[in-house]
């Protein structure tokens, strides 16, 4: 083992006893808003035996998740309407800007896609499956994201090719990216084909993952930047793997569910943020139903009444009226935020999907 890799074993374990000591307190959160269980389904389970070990997860109900590196401490799975804004739901539910870049990627990276594809393929919203799934590794310049096809493989590496990326071959797959600039010529971008869109404009390598799903990284990641994908491809799955097909597969009204650890600053509260969760359910039939459990750095009292201050600038009224319906509670050493929307309500948190010619 190098060094190098040594020391980011080490980090990573580190980082992540971290995230298990506050994650401990978010999950008695969820635990405590949970609706009491009957009298009778808990003289049920006392007397039921004691599970030696937990039961494992599904291993096929939820298959993008399956590439979530086991080192990551921040992800977001989501099957919400495509064209609902995760990054201003994010806001409203003050998400740290650290953890909100996992929603706003997956925006960036459909727009991209389809701006990309213009005239040489179909809209990316007719062959991208709605379920994403993105993360955050320990050691990476961005998110990590995932996603499922409707379309032949071949089909979708013909409308890639045709729009201008170079394919190469690393780690045994199948990798697509804008071309780097030549050194040749005083302008090497105009000799570019018309329809190659460079790094600048396209700035992520989309890497086959299986013939129905691909991964998406930075152009910047170091290397290749496969090391997080071949890791959930290789190794045992993680807690918050397992944690995800569970709720996603037990809860058919489940449609986001997003766990990360910090200490992540925050333009909410003062204090830095030191875990959250936010998780979104579909809610009497059209709307949606919205928690968050965030735990502060410093004192929850303190981060509750901030959030209940909010009052964004650049919002409309009808907006801003949505944030101030946001409820927040301190529990602490955690602050629980609720707000259900109505269908009314999430016309102001839609957004046009770029199409594609």
């Amino acid at each position: 083992m190098s060094a190098g890799t040594g020391a980011r074993g080490v980090s990573a374990r580190a980082h992540r006893r971290g995230w298990l000591a506050l994650a401990a307190a978010i999950n008695l959160a969820c635990e405590a808003g949970r609706p009491a269980e009957p009298a009778a389904a808990k003289a049920a389970d006392a007397a039921a035996p004691v599970a030696a070990e937990p039961t494992p997860a599904p291993t096929v109900a939820h298959p993008l998740l399956a590439w979530l590196d086991p080192d990551a401490l921040s992800a977001v799975y989501t099957r919400a309407d495509p064209t609902l804004d995760l990054a201003a739901l994010a806001a409203l539910f003050a998400v740290p800007p650290r953890a909100a870049r996992m929603l706003r990627d997956l925006r960036a990276f459909d727009d991209g896609l389809a701006t990309l594809l213009a005239g040489v393929g179909p809209a990316p919203s007719t062959w991208l499956r709605p379920e994403s799934l993105a993360y955050l590794p320990p050691i990476a310049q961005g998110p990590y994201l995932v996603r499922g096809l409707t379309r032949p493989r071949a089909e979708v590496e013909a409308w890639l090719k045709a729009a201008g990326l170079a394919h190469e071959t690393i780690e045994g797959m199948a990798v697509y990216a804008p071309l780097p600039p030549s050194d040749s010529g005083p302008n090497p971008v105009d000799a570019l084909p018309d329809h190659l869109a460079p790094a600048a404009a396209f700035p992520w390598r989309i890497v086959f993952l299986a013939d129905d799903v691909i991964g998406c990284l930075s152009l910047r990641e170091i290397g290749g930047g496969l090391g997080p994908l071949t890791a959930a491809r290789d190794l045992p799955s993680s807690q918050i793997e397992l944690n995800l097909t569970r709720e996603f597969t037990d809860d058919p009204d489940m449609q986001l569910d997003l766990f990360a650890s910090g200490p992540m600053m925050s333009l909410d509260i003062s204090d830095d943020v030191g875990a959250l969760r936010l998780g979104v359910r579909r809610w009497s039939r059209t709307g949606l139903d919205g928690e968050l459990i965030l735990q502060p750095v410093g004192d929850a009292e303190a981060a509750a009444k901030e959030l209940e201050a909010r009052s964004p600038a650049l919002e409309t009224d009808v907006v801003r009226e949505l944030y101030q319906r946001v409820a927040f509670t301190p529990e602490p050493p955690v602050v629980r935020g609720r707000l259900q929307l109505t269908e009314a309500d999430l016309r102001l948190l839609r957004v046009t999907t770029a199409e594609a010619g």
